[in-house]
């Protein structure tokens, strides 16, 4: 009797090691997977990162330093067979619109480029944070929408700054890149912004139109692969577009993405001072 209580004991014990060693080998899977996807998947271009941490090094302590590189290479994976768009929002974040974009986005598995003004960002952070927790691409557009053209480049780097800190307080992360207000650049605007210039190439005239109408008529009709399509999230008309013309897109094959993720699957690598108009318009 007691031989058999203690083989019954043993084979307790082996299965319970046994499961043990299964569930060791089955974390080592998973972590490698995700290792590897991590390191193949990136939603922000590399060289922009990496630029962005850099420019900013002699300013910010070791630990926040760590903070910026992992808030700058978040995973996504981008499927490059399909045809890219990269959608950008300027001039918000816009409290009760901003939000339904990031929705209709989320909706779809999309993602964007958001270019916000540091003034916005301080009045409306939990926007912000939210843009950036969502996967979304945390872009500057100075402090309160001057033509930099027209400022000295004392007055550019406040502009940047400022935006900045902004940005860095509500949600951690500071400008991934930036686009002048009005798309006023100079050799002052090139020296003195951190990393590259992201214009456009695909106007919506959203801020003019102000129709939901004129502005889905624009992307649908216009925008294809490659391009970096403008927009304002602080328009009612400018959201109800892109809440039914995201879908549209979906079904004709494209994939609604970030600046950054645009240029990384297209293989377009940028540097400071660089003018980025799409991925293939360059200089």
């Amino acid at each position: 009797m007691r031989t058999r209580r203690r083989r019954r004991r043993w084979r307790k014990r082996r299965a319970a090691v046994l499961l043990v060693i299964m569930a060791l080998m089955l974390t080592g899977i998973v972590t490698f997977i995700r290792a590897r996807s991590t390191q193949e998947y990136r939603s922000v271009n590399k060289s922009i990162g990496e630029y962005v941490v850099q420019a900013n090094d002699g300013i910010l302590a070791a630990d926040t330093r760590e903070k910026m590189e992992k808030s700058l290479y978040v995973p996504r994976k981008i499927d490059k067979s399909k045809k890219l768009i990269a959608f950008t929002f300027d001039d918000g974040p816009m409290q009760g619109k901003t939000e339904r974009v990031l929705k209709a986005l989320e909706k779809e598995n999309f993602r964007a480029t958001f270019f916000m003004l540091g003034e916005n960002v301080k009045q409306y952070p939990q926007v912000a944070e939210q843009i950036y927790k969502s996967g979304n691409e945390v872009a500057g557009h100075s402090w309160d929408h001057p033509l930099l053209t027209k400022l000295s480049e004392s007055q550019i780097k406040s502009q940047q700054d400022r935006m900045n800190q902004a940005l860095y307080e509500a949600c951690g992360s500071k400008a991934v890149s930036f686009r002048p207000p009005y798309g006023g650049l100079n050799d002052s605007v090139k020296k003195i912004i951190d990393g590259p210039l992201i214009l456009w190439n695909i106007d919506t005239l959203d801020w003019k139109t102000k129709s939901a109408k004129a502005t889905e008529k624009i992307i649908l009709e216009k925008a294809k692969d490659g391009d970096i399509v403008l927009m304002h999230d602080i328009h009612e008309s400018t959201v109800q577009a892109v809440e039914h013309v995201l879908p549209i897109l979906k079904q004709r094959g494209y994939e609604v993405c970030t600046v950054s993720e645009l240029l990384e699957a297209k293989g377009v690598q940028v540097k400071k001072g660089d003018v980025v108009l799409s991925a293939h318009q360059i200089r």
